[in-house]
């Protein structure tokens, strides 16, 4: 082998090691970003949801959160390029939520209590907004973690998730309860962008 030819082989192996190690950069930036535009998605209901927690009128609250949840879902659907189907995405998000009953009982309770006028509706409220902020989010980052994975709604076994469910939740409730008060004016100021 020549010389020339020699450096010729030492600068094309050079250039496939860059050439791979830029694909490997570009891969984890557009997963990174992927990540990041679903934590927005996920943050923006959160906020919805924390927002509708504070309807003064027992039930509808509850049916807003609900139309909530499923709006987040049908934009991760979109965003993971998955399939969407209203009736299926309300069956595995009631299937997802049944296993945290007790704390959808609370949240219930909390709804049911705004009828009482004045610390009824106040306490009707905070436990409304916190438990469905957390709920939303812990809604999300479930299917957020199946899509990731390459799953879409016609594999999602919610079982599979009530652990995973159930953590998320808890961090949810410290999300929500992070949440500074400006944060609902800044999202609805982002939105309009």
């Amino acid at each position: 082998m020549t010389n020339e030819t020699q450096e010729q082989t030492e600068l094309l192996e050079e250039l496939a090691t860059e050439l791979s190690q830029t694909q490997i950069e570009l891969y984890v930036t557009a997963t990174t970003l992927k990540h990041n535009e679903s934590q927005n998605i996920i943050k923006n209901h959160v906020i919805a949801s924390t927002t509708m927690g504070l309807i003064p009128i027992a039930l509808i609250d509850i049916a807003a959160l609900s139309a909530n949840q499923h709006t987040m879902l049908q934009h991760l659907c979109k965003h993971y390029e998955v399939d969407y189907d209203s009736q299926r995405s309300k069956l595995l998000i009631s299937a997802l939520l049944s296993g945290s009953l007790p704390v959808l009982t609370m949240m219930g309770l909390s709804s049911a209590v705004k009828v009482i006028p004045g610390i009824g509706t106040l306490g009707g409220n905070a436990g409304v907004a916190i438990t469905g902020g957390a709920i939303t989010y812990a809604t999300g980052q479930t299917f957020v973690r199946h899509f990731s994975a390459g799953g879409n709604l016609d594999d999602f076994i919610p079982a599979r998730f009530s652990g995973f469910f159930n953590k998320e939740l808890k961090k949810g409730k410290q999300f929500v309860n992070k949440m500074k008060p400006g944060a609902v004016a800044e999202a609805i100021a982002e939105k309009g962008k």
